[in-house]
């Protein structure tokens, strides 16, 4: 594979603590991922699997040179309303499995904290990937001040805050944010660092930034927003910094290597 991506990178336990207004937002998080992929795939076309795909891609695909889609999701209504994929799959991405080598791009965007087993997802993954191929993995921040809230509150009170606070009318609704949240143990970041590598993959970008939902509130409701920014900031001094609780999200893109590593 074209190049486009530094070193690949050993789990770290935590990141290095970063001061908040040096955060990435979502866009330019999202947008760093984009221009990455865009690079590393420039000039051939490439086989994609969206796992969890349902009816939107966070993909640059007006960007790739050419590329086919298959997705993979449990909703049937979320099928239905997609109109790019290739191929749609009824199916759990925890179970279902694709020949070998299928893909050269694998994504993954904000599912993984929904699932019951995480990890075997992350295995299929590997295995469905081509030698030298890509999975760009997003998913919420369970160490974060919003992915503490989610974890340790009922269902109801999401689609509640997404209803009154987030003002989405139709939030829990068939097909509509929140999911509910599962948060297994890989899905926070330094195990989930620590096990993609033990599956076998190479960790080339590993990236938290500013959470969705905060950003989003201070952006839609700005006096909240500032309130509740100014609490989580007297969280953070309270805990050290230890987990700044504002990153709210992360971005992962995992490299599986060219020639399989030899394990002893």
């Amino acid at each position: 594979m074209s190049g486009g991506f530094a070193e690949a990178r050993k789990p770290q336990e935590h990141e290095q603590t970063l001061a908040v207004e040096d955060a990435l937002s979502p866009e330019k998080a999202l947008a760093t991922v984009r221009d990455l992929l865009v690079k590393a795939f420039a000039g051939r076309p490439i086989r994609i699997y969206e796992a969890g795909g349902g009816s939107l891609s966070v993909l640059p695909l007006d960007r790739f040179d050419s590329y086919t889609i298959s997705v993979v999701d449990v909703d049937e209504e979320q099928l239905r309303n997609n109109t790019y994929a290739d191929e749609k799959i009824l199916g759990n991405i925890e179970t279902y499995s694709f020949p070998p080598s299928s893909f050269d791009l694998i994504m993954c965007h904000n599912v993984i904290e929904h699932l019951e087993a995480a990890d075997q997802a992350i295995q299929k993954f590997h295995s469905a990937l081509a030698p030298g191929g890509l999975v760009f993995i997003s998913a919420p921040n369970p160490e974060s001040f919003f992915g503490m809230i989610t974890k340790h509150t009922p269902h109801w009170f999401h689609v509640w805050v997404y209803r009154v606070i987030f003002r989405h009318k139709d939030a829990g609704l068939p097909g509509k944010h929140p999911f509910r949240t599962v948060f297994h143990p890989v899905v926070y970041p330094a195990e989930f660092q620590r096990y993609c590598v033990e599956a076998g993959f190479e960790i080339v970008y590993f990236k938290k930034f500013l959470s969705k939902n905060f950003h989003y509130m201070h952006q839609k409701r700005p006096v909240l927003g500032r309130l509740l920014g100014l609490a989580i900031e007297g969280l953070d001094i309270l805990t050290l910094y230890k987990f700044p609780l504002l990153l709210g999200d992360y971005h992962a893109v995992l490299r599986k290597p060219a020639v399989a590593a030899v394990r002893s």
